[in-house]
């Protein structure tokens, strides 16, 4: 019987560290009944899922997610966690903040946690099957790259991390996991690119249907963009398309105006429900305690909320001005 993979849906960590358990773990067939794609603006119906699926297997193994209090909450008669753990085994891969707080509950709960604060849920994966092939480095490689940017990676890791991106949001626009599980799967086979790290035809096709459209939907954030000034900070708010989700959006929102504002919040138009806000390096805003107020999580200069209604032309106001109230109070503090 395979395993059940959870792992995060939305950027290439989550994809990487998935078609590498597929590869620790022998899993050499495509079946959904094996996978659950977690997106943090549907977590708790994600979990439910999970739930659901485990009944038919006895090994879990979850990557790339940040514990979320909603998973530790009562749900009916226990927490989702709980259920999920119930008689089986679960291994925890991930780097995010909100795992290392609740690191102790999990060990209670008899999760096995591999977490690292400086390694993706990718590398941590390969370092803990001991997985050495050179492909396995080199995907490793690319989702450290993806998740923490800097000058010390290979190039040719960064654009595959790049291109990753836009064909996991093309996905996550219309919520494809099957294209997801497409995508895992021909990167645990090797068919995603080729010796000298460029795409396959059909994968490099998805990149370009990104970029065909990415133009218009930059252009119609940056139509959007409002500066509010709070105090002595200054706030840049944009609604993006989902195409530029998650990190697309809010990281344009930061390198345009990085030089007159200091927070960046990106909301984003259905079916996206989870929301990001970035700061700059040198920004005091305690941004990871502030989204994690909102019943998210995050780590270093950014992170994300999630609502549980869509945020359209006829609401955004609304929760513009829910977020400057909650952040003005928490400037308080």
């Amino acid at each position: 019987m395979n395993p059940l993979v959870i792992a995060h849906a939305e950027d290439p960590d989550g994809l990487i560290s998935r078609a590498l358990l597929l590869r620790a773990l022998l899993i050499d067939d495509k079946d959904m009944q094996d996978h659950v794609f977690v997106r943090y603006d549907r977590l708790v119906e994600s979990f439910q899922e999970a739930v659901e699926k485990s009944r038919m297997h006895e090994r879990l193994y979850v990557a790339d997610l940040s514990v979320n209090d909603r998973l530790l909450q009562a749900e009916g008669d226990s927490a989702l966690l709980d259920q999920l753990v119930s008689g089986k085994t679960l291994h925890w891969f991930d780097h995010h903040d909100g795992t290392a707080a609740h690191q102790k509950e999990l060990t209670k709960r008899g999760i096995t946690v591999q977490y690292h604060k400086d390694k993706c849920a990718s590398l941590l994966v390969a370092q803990h099957f001991l997985l050495g092939h050179p492909y396995e480095k080199m995907l490793a490689r690319i989702a450290q790259a993806s998740d923490y940017p800097g000058p010390m990676h290979q190039p040719a890791a960064v654009r595959l991390g790049n291109d990753l991106e836009k064909i996991i949001a093309v996905a996550n626009e219309t919520m494809d996991y099957r294209g997801l599980l497409d995508l895992a799967c021909d990167l645990r086979d090797e068919k995603c690119f080729d010796r000298q790290m460029q795409l396959s035809p059909a994968w490099q096709e998805q990149v370009n249907t990104f970029t065909r459209r990415e133009s218009q939907a930059y252009a119609e954030l940056k139509e959007s963009v409002e500066m509010i000034s709070q105090g002595d900070r200054r706030i840049v708010f944009g609604y993006a398309s989902p195409l530029l989700s998650p990190k697309p959006g809010p990281s344009y929102l930061r390198e345009q105006y990085r030089d007159i504002a200091e927070v960046f919040i990106c909301l984003f138009k259905p079916p996206v429900r989870n929301h990001l806000i970035f700061i700059c390096e040198d920004s005091s805003f305690p941004v990871v305690p502030f989204v994690q107020s909102l019943g998210g999580g995050g780590r270093g200069n950014g992170g994300g909320f999630t609502l549980d209604y869509d945020v359209t032309p006829e609401n955004y106001l609304q929760i513009k001005e829910m977020l400057l109230e909650k952040m003005e109070k928490y400037y308080q503090k």
